[in-house]
């Protein structure tokens, strides 16, 4: 053995120190020795084989569009809402949620129950909109120009939803702020408020 080692360091030209020769020696032979005794018939042993895995290369990520057809179709399912309706509102619901790091499930529930998805919408005390949005409140501090358009107009609510869950340390108070006012005492429409949009947001997030 020990000279089939040093064979294999005069075929690499290896020009060492008889000290270091023999330590070199050493250290191939138990290398060899270790691998032999992980082989038989000269083919290496099953229980030897190594599994090497290589990183699978990354995907394409969805589209937007993919996203927001996707969103539409849960909201059409949940919510009965036609669906090309439903996948027109997911574009504006998926970024609103993305612009104020809110679920889009929320949004959408929260929309769906201000307006059932209707891009015209008014009420008796002046909210317009699919997020039913009182224009000469709010409309400064979106910064939009039209919350009769119903794109600016869920930006908008997202907005309002947010600034509120901020202000008043919950998603539960932020609700029932933009239900019944900040200042309002009508705790039992804010909770049937509630209620409603956890449904709405259950069914969603159930497909």
């Amino acid at each position: 053995m020990s000279q089939r080692i040093n064979r294999v360091l005069n075929a690499f030209r290896v020009r060492l120190r008889p000290s270091w020769r023999r330590k070199a020696a050493v250290l191939l032979t138990a290398t060899v020795a270790f691998l032999g005794a992980s082989t038989y018939g000269g083919h290496p042993s099953p229980d030897a084989v190594v599994s090497v895995s290589f990183p699978k290369p990354a995907l394409p990520s969805q589209s937007w569009q993919e996203r927001a057809e996707a969103f539409g179709l849960r909201v059409h399912k949940a919510l009965g809402v036609p669906h090309a309706r439903a996948t027109e509102f997911a574009h504006w619901i998926l970024e609103a949620a993305e612009r104020q790091h809110l679920a889009p499930e929320l949004v959408a529930s929260l929309v769906f129950t201000e307006s059932s998805f209707r891009k015209v919408a008014f009420s008796s005390v002046g909210a317009v909109g699919p997020a039913q949005i009182k224009p000469h409140y709010w409309a400064e501090f979106c910064g939009v120009e039209n919350l009769h358009d119903p794109e600016q107009n869920i930006y908008c609510g997202a907005q309002i939803l947010a600034y509120l869950k901020d202000r008043c340390g919950g998603q539960a108070c932020a609700l029932t702020d933009y239900n019944i006012g900040v200042n309002s005492t009508r705790k039992q429409a804010g909770l049937r408020y509630i209620s409603k949009i956890d449904r709405h947001r259950a069914k969603i997030e159930a497909i």
